[in-house]
């Protein structure tokens, strides 16, 4: 992904995994291209219509939606004769962790007490043992 250039994205929190940041089908065909590394939009279609639940998608919906996913940042795109070939712009770690910073930043900045007593109480409930090793990690940074 270019240096800077940071992808606009709307957050839907009731979804599950990606579909929290991409659509459905911008997530389904960024899960094809992260494990491709390198196709076009000819395999991509090719991928969606051999999934159970493919739905019948049109290749010009398939060749939109990877498009604007460049434009987004998160594809690259290049000529290759007659076709674009298409390779991430961002590994799926590197999105996954830019989409949680990006959302905790949006919190933070707008809810910081509330963000904080929520972390420290789903903790509390879900994993103790965490919040006791980020407690030590708390008290080793005030002391250095």
């Amino acid at each position: 992904m270019t240096q800077g250039k940071q992808p606009e994205f709307r957050f839907k929190p009731g979804a599950g995994g990606l579909v929290k940041v991409l659509g459905p089908l911008e997530t389904k065909i960024m899960q094809i291209v992260w494990r491709e590394k390198s196709t076009t939009v000819k395999v991509v279609h090719r991928r969606l219509q051999d999934t159970p639940e493919r739905g019948d998608i049109a290749y010009t919906t398939v060749m939109t939606t990877m498009t604007r996913l460049a434009e987004k940042g998160i594809l690259n795109r290049r000529r290759d004769g007659l076709a674009y070939v298409y390779t991430p712009a961002v590994t799926k770690d590197d999105f996954e962790s830019m989409m949680v910073r990006r959302v905790l930043d949006g919190l933070m900045d707008d809810y910081e007490d509330e963000t904080i007593d929520y972390l420290l109480h789903y903790l509390a409930k879900k994993d103790p043992q965490r919040l006791q090793r980020m407690q030590r990690e708390l008290q080793v940074r005030a002391a250095g």
